[in-house]
């Protein structure tokens, strides 16, 4: 973006630097020119004239001799106007009127005062644009001295700034053309940072893609070599179950622990089948009481105070039980963690439009927002001994049938994760 700022700088500067330079060039060649058909005039009127033209007027031979002269320039290098100005800026001759001027304040006085000025103290000058009739004019002033040197009038040429038009022109075309260069290098930097873009999130879909493939195989090798001592275990606590009471007791305590660790294992074994779906469905309210009776005593440990709204009778879904468990058991550990020094675990239940809702929220730290966007990506965890796989494979469980696992956190006030699956039909 930065290349393209500059971009589109560089070419506006250099289209007006050589905007610049042409104007110059231009205005340059028009002065030269008019300057030196006014020094030609003046070089011709002799300063004695100036005195008779101002003292006998139209009725002199001077004052027909200076008209026939700019009346002849006029026509010979199509000027505007020639005139012939004194030093009280007044008006003696002038090529275009025919009827007597002397006397007459001259217009150029008003109009090109500032190059009358420097005429008449003795220098030469040319005046900046001006209007007249609907046109660009402009004006060169050559002085008539005497022969001790002071300017006793000047000579003033008119002409059109016929190259002013073709300026404005040249102007209009190179900010239409700087214009479409922005655009077009506008468009063309937000299509590379869309193909940037692109190319930096197809890297991060192909490296989670190999990372799930990676994670595949892994369970896949973990859950055969841990399903096999578990049927052991299990077989040798049924055994155990036939002596005395007590030993019972505990034998039945090492099944249950084993079959939940069985179907645990049998969780990590969805990353090897992408795509699988739930086949039994279960009850959001069921799986969560069934959860926070099995927790019940680490909330009373911990100090956390459990604050329950809402309340659902029966919120049948499509995740069966065992899943559902899995996933309140994740977001409700992850809650505790977040409240080591004790707090307040809100949980509320709802049915909004067909789907139900369970909200689970915390008095934790909170996650700062860079790390909230990573939240839920495979292996990535911010807990020393954390795998990085809980929240991944709860998300993974609730969007196989159809729902979604929300993620809200405000630093220093907590984080709200909700649970939103569609109501199962009966």
């Amino acid at each position: 973006m930065l290349f393209a700022v500059l971009a589109v700088l560089v070419t506006a500067v250099s289209a007006w630097v050589a905007y610049g330079r042409v104007r110059s060039a231009l205005e340059s060649e028009f002065e030269r020119r008019l300057a030196r058909v006014a020094a030609t005039a003046a070089s011709q009127i002799e300063p004695e004239l100036i005195h008779e033209v101002r003292a006998r007027g139209e009725e002199s031979a001077g004052y027909l001799s200076v008209q026939v002269q700019l009346v002849t320039l006029r026509s010979a290098t199509g000027v505007d106007d020639a005139s012939l100005i004194d030093s009280t800026r007044a008006t003696l001759v002038d090529a275009r009127s025919s009827e007597g001027v002397e006397g007459l304040a001259s217009s150029l006085d008003s109009l090109a005062g500032p190059a009358l000025t420097r005429a008449l103290g003795g220098i030469p000058a040319v005046s900046e644009p001006f209007r007249r009739g609907g046109r660009a004019l402009r004006a060169s002033f050559a002085p008539i001295r005497s022969p001790g040197g002071a300017a006793l009038g000047a000579v003033a040429v008119e002409a059109e700034a016929a190259y002013l038009p073709v300026l404005d022109a040249l102007g209009r075309t190179l900010t239409a053309i700087g214009l479409v260069t922005a655009v077009a290098i506008a468009v063309l930097a937000v299509l590379i940072v869309r193909a940037a873009t692109s190319a930096a999130t197809l890297e991060r879909r192909l490296s989670r893609a190999e990372n799930l493939a990676a994670m595949g195989r892994l369970t896949a090798t973990l859950a055969h070599e841990i399903k096999n001592p578990l049927a052991i275990i299990r077989g040798s606590a049924e055994r155990l179950r036939m002596l005395d009471p007590e030993a019972q007791r505990m034998a039945t305590f090492v099944i249950e622990e084993a079959d939940r660790l069985s179907k645990t294992v049998a969780r990590y074994l969805q990353f090897a089948r992408v795509g699988e779906e739930p086949r039994q469905g279960g009850d959001a309210a069921t799986a969560l009481q069934a959860t926070l009776d099995l927790l019940e005593g680490e909330l009373g440990a911990r100090g956390v105070m459990l604050e329950r709204a809402g309340g659902l009778t029966a919120a049948p879904v499509g995740l069966d039980n065992e899943s559902l468990k899995q996933v309140y058991l994740n977001l409700i550990l992850n809650a505790l963690e977040a409240m080591p020094a004790g707090g307040r675990l809100r949980i509320g239940e709802a049915e909004r439009h067909g789907r139900i809702e369970v909200s689970i929220a915390d008095e934790g730290a909170g996650i700062p927002p860079d790390v909230l966007r990573r939240v839920g990506s495979p292996f990535y965890t911010t807990k020393a001994q954390g795998s990085g796989l809980g929240l991944f494979l709860a998300r993974r469980l609730v969007r196989a049938s159809g729902g979604d696992l929300h993620i809200q956190s405000l630093e220093g006030r907590g984080t709200t994760c909700t649970v939103r699956l569609p109501r199962r039909r009966a």
